[in-house]
This record gives structure tokens, sequence and C-alpha cells, in this order.
């Protein structure tokens, strides 16, 4: 008899358990952090939290995809904050592992409490910190995708045109090359309109396609300077990798327009005129930021555009590299196989605001 009661007891828990699961509603915040775009917290409304429970009761697991990699690899992360909120409760990861958008599968548990789990097809809304106010635009004839920032502030406006690199086009969540503009403390101390193309690999790799391109975007960039949104005299462009490819293509076919250029790790070596087309680049201040060890793209490649550069005669050509341990400081680690190998240098050039002071002080 007693144990007859026990067994109802704990089917009765185990349906309270699913029921409440079900009236669950989980949202998810995310951030886009100097590694990409990081879960900060998750947030669970229709569910009390138990008294006691602890960070360390947690364990979240799952499997993830990587850079131009379908497989999937195991993960784990630690909790780093649990607490009650009103109408349920929260809880913070510690420092993600992964890039957020790479996973596939997910698993929050709750040892001593198994009614708190969740997955991540229980999530019900995931919104990104300042990525989320970026609009799109769209070009059929020209193929041009981009991801647009326009603030509320009175024009003209100086427009950062930001590439990414190449099998990269979660662009406003792999790293901060473009967001980091849009973020209210930069608006406050440089407002400015974000352009940020969104290239498929496909099209990346033709330089038909990227002239093409290139094209529709000066197309849509002219659209903001008649409409008095954007200011023709600041023009800027950037890209890390084949975005700093892009970054000189782009200045080399339509000449004039930039008033500077910031190229990170550019892969020049992947351009069939290379460092030949930057003798026309005379007038235009560019800064190329590069890791010394960098295992995707040589150093030689930079060291070499800004030699050719300064050979045709510009006079306001700037190359830093970077050493092992700067980078190891920013957060990168040796390895042509790492997440965050030397080749991102923007884990360092993203978060030193000496490059956005010199990028605002140039004008035509």
């Amino acid at each position: 008899m007693r144990k007859g009661v026990l067994v109802l007891l704990a089917i009765a828990l185990m349906l309270s358990c699913v029921a409440h699961a079900e009236g669950r509603e989980i949202a998810l915040e995310t951030r886009v952090m100097k590694w990409g775009q990081m879960p900060v917290r998750f947030t669970v409304s229709g569910q009390a939290l138990p008294e006691g429970v602890t960070p360390e009761d947690f364990a979240i697991t799952g499997q993830a995809a990587g850079w131009e990699d379908q497989s999937l690899h195991p993960f784990s992360c630690a909790v780093e904050a649990v607490e009650a909120v009103e109408g349920g409760w929260a809880l913070e990861p510690a420092l993600f592992p992964e890039k957020f958008f790479y996973v596939r599968q997910m698993e929050v548990t709750c040892a001593a409490h198994p009614e708190l789990d969740f997955t991540l097809e229980d999530v019900g809304t995931i919104t990104t910190e300042t990525a989320d106010e970026f609009a799109w635009v769209e070009e059929q004839e020209s193929r041009m995708k981009a991801r647009v920032f326009i603030p509320e502030s009175d024009g003209p406006l100086p427009v950062v045109l930001v590439f990414h690199g190449y099998g990269d086009p979660e662009n406003l969540l792999s790293y901060r090359t473009a967001v980091a503009w849009a973020e209210p403390d930069q608006q406050a101390a440089r407002p400015c309109i974000v352009v940020a193309p969104v290239i498929d690999s496909a099209y990346y790799g033709s330089e038909i396609a990227r002239s093409r391109i290139y094209v529709g975007i000066m197309d849509y960039i002219d659209s903001l300077v008649e409409s008095g949104d954007a200011d023709p005299s600041r023009l800027y462009v950037m890209g890390n990798s084949f975005g700093g490819m892009a970054s000189f293509e782009i200045a080399e076919q339509h000449p004039g327009r930039f008033a500077a250029i910031l190229a990170l790790c550019p892969a020049l070596n992947y351009s069939r005129g290379g460092t030949a087309q930057l003798a026309t680049l005379t007038d235009i201040p560019v800064t190329i930021a590069q890791a010394e060890g960098d295992e995707t793209i040589p150093s030689d490649v930079g060291k070499r555009a800004a030699e050719a550069l300064i050979a045709a005669g510009n006079a306001n050509v700037t190359l830093k590299l970077y050493a092992d341990e700067e980078m190891n400081a920013a957060g990168a680690v040796k390895g042509f196989e790492q997440t965050y190998s030397f080749h991102h240098v923007e884990l360092a050039v993203m978060e030193d605001a000496t490059y956005a002071e010199w990028l605002f002080s140039q004008h035509l």
C-alpha cells in the first residue's frame, strides 16, 4: 500500500512538472562580444525557482557546427548565476565556448530539480542587442544584400562600410566589426550610418560578381547621399580578411569616393590584381592591421601592400603588426584550427578606440 502511494505521488509530481514546463515561456538575450554572438541571459517565465538552487546545480551541454563546417562537435558551459525574478527565474551562462549561431543542439539541465531543464527548442524568443536594430536592404540586379543601421540623428552622417570575411555571411554575429559602430556608446561619440554587405561565398570568390556587388553598394550609398542622410566627404570602408581585400578593391574601382581604408589582415593574395592596383590609391589614408603570426593570410601580404602604397606615393599609410603576445592578450590562440586564431586581428582592433578616432578624423 505504502509503495503504491509513493508511486502515485511520483507520477503526480512528474505530471505537475510537465504541466508546469508546458506553461513556461523562455527568452534568450544574446550580445555580440569580441568573440562573436554569445548568450548572456535566459529568462524563464511562468515557473518558480525552488529555494536553495545554485549555479553549480546547472550544466549546459550541446553540439555546435563551425566556420564552413557543418559537422558537429560537443561543448559544455558552466553557469555563472541563477536568480528568481518577477514571474519566473533567470540564468546567466559563464563565457560561452561557441559563437551562439553555430549551436545546433543544447540542453540546460539541473540535477537537483529536473523540472527546470530545457532545450534550445524550448527557447521561444532570441534577441541580440544592437544587431536587431539593423535593417535588411537588397537589390536584385547587382545581387547586393546588406544589413544597414541608420540612427535617429540629424544628417548628413559619416558612413562606415564594413565587409565581412569569406564564409561569414552572419556578418553581425561573427564578430564586432559591424555591430561595434552601431553600439550606443560609439553612436554617442561618433554617430554614423553602418552598411554591412552580406556576400555569399560563391559570389565572394568571383572577381566579376564582387565588382557587380560593389556597384550595387555604391548605388545604395549614393541614395543615402541624395536623401541627405550620408555625408559624401566621410565615407569609410573597412573589413577583415576577404573583407580587407574587398575594401581595397571597391576603393580602387570607385576612386575618390572614400576618405579612408581600414584593412584587417587583407586577403590580397586572393585578388587577381593583388597589390598591382594599389598604385592608384595615392591620396587615401590607409591603415593595415595584421598579426605577425597570422596562420591564414601571411603577414607578408599586409607588409607588401603597405610597401606598394608607399612606393606609389601614398604618404598616409600605417602598418600595425601585432606580436604573438599581443594577440594572446587580445584572446587569440596560435593555430589555424583554433576558433580564435591569430588571423582574428579584429579581437585586438575593435577593442582599441584609437582606430575609430583615426578613421573618423579623415575626410575628403
